[in-house]
């Protein structure tokens, strides 16, 4: 897409959507005479959506918005991070003593291992290549087991924050950006995602695609909450960076695209499937963009 054509918007990506179609055929009977039958076909079209880039007023409008929820989620109860994090440093911290020695220990543990590592990659003790293997892989389950371990304990410090202020009206936010931003194109004019009106009204049309249960709606707003939310985050500013993200949300199939029409199917069976052994060794799961979860108050 030109440059010109990307003034005002953030992206735009296609989604394709079933509809029927209705064509009319006149055809003349035994006797000569005209009828018109009316048979109904089904087609694939490709609606364009589009992220409309924000201006000054809905970058303060989002402000407001944030600075509104995050008041609301103090007077429900819920505390701030800077008030969490004074709470468990005057009880000692998030970890207890017990746990404290064992987190220790692990990240000793996963030291000692990577040098062992290294030392058995030098091969200091001249060990045969088949020894020296075994060893490589003995340690490296050893430090995947310890890092394992310590990511539970770091996930669990992460989660007590998850239940603050911030990140309710955080996650508000990008529902607010989402209702705000998102178009779609209808008779060659690009229409509100959710329609007009304020947050309310925005939230009802939102809940009513859901209620609708829809393949086509639900994937555009899948994607539309997907890419609303990498883009609020910072992870997504260019057009590059949406097409990077698009990827990773539908990844190309390279033996669809690679096929060769000439081949024989012997030929083109065994590339197939050498190209889905690659295929399975390499596939990475796309991040899932979910609905923002309402959060319960904590109590102070």
């Amino acid at each position: 897409m030109s440059e010109s054509k990307d003034k005002g918007w953030l992206y735009d990506f296609p989604v394709k959507k079933t509809v029927e179609k209705k064509e009319t055929e006149v055809v003349k009977n035994d006797k000569g005479e005209e009828t018109e039958t009316t048979k109904t076909t089904k087609e694939e079209v490709a609606v364009t959506f589009k992220l409309k880039k924000p201006n000054r007023r809905l970058y303060e409008d989002a402000d407001l918005f944030y600075g509104i929820k995050l008041s609301e989620g103090i007077k429900a109860g819920l505390l701030t991070k800077s008030l969490l994090a004074k709470r468990y440093s005057n009880d000692g911290g998030f970890l207890s003593e017990p746990e404290k020695d064992k987190y220790a220990q692990l990240y000793i543990s996963l030291f000692e291992q990577e040098n062992e590592l290294q030392r058995v990659q030098i091969n200091l003790g001249e060990d045969s290549e088949e020894v020296r293997n075994t060893k490589i892989k003995e340690i490296t389950v050893k430090m995947l087991e310890f890092r394992r371990d310590l990511q539970e304990f770091e996930l669990a410090q992460q989660s007590l924050f998850d239940q603050t202020a911030e990140v309710r009206a955080k996650n508000q936010s990008i529902m607010w950006w989402l209702l705000s931003i998102s178009f779609f194109e209808e008779d060659g004019k690009y229409l509100p995602v959710f329609g007009e009106g304020d947050y309310d009204d925005k939230i009802a049309k939102y809940d009513e695609y859901e209620e609708m249960d829809d393949s086509f709606w639900n994937e555009a707003v899948k994607k539309l909450a997907y890419f609303v939310s990498f883009w609020e985050s910072g992870q997504a500013a260019t057009r590059e960076d949406f097409n990077e993200i698009a990827e990773k949300l539908e990844p190309k199939k390279e033996e669809d695209l690679s096929e060769d029409p000439s081949e024989d199917k012997e030929t083109a069976a065994k590339k197939t499937t050498k190209k889905t052994a690659k295929k399975k060794a390499a596939a990475k799961k796309a991040p899932k963009a979910e609905k923002p979860e309402k959060e319960e108050a904590v109590p102070a």
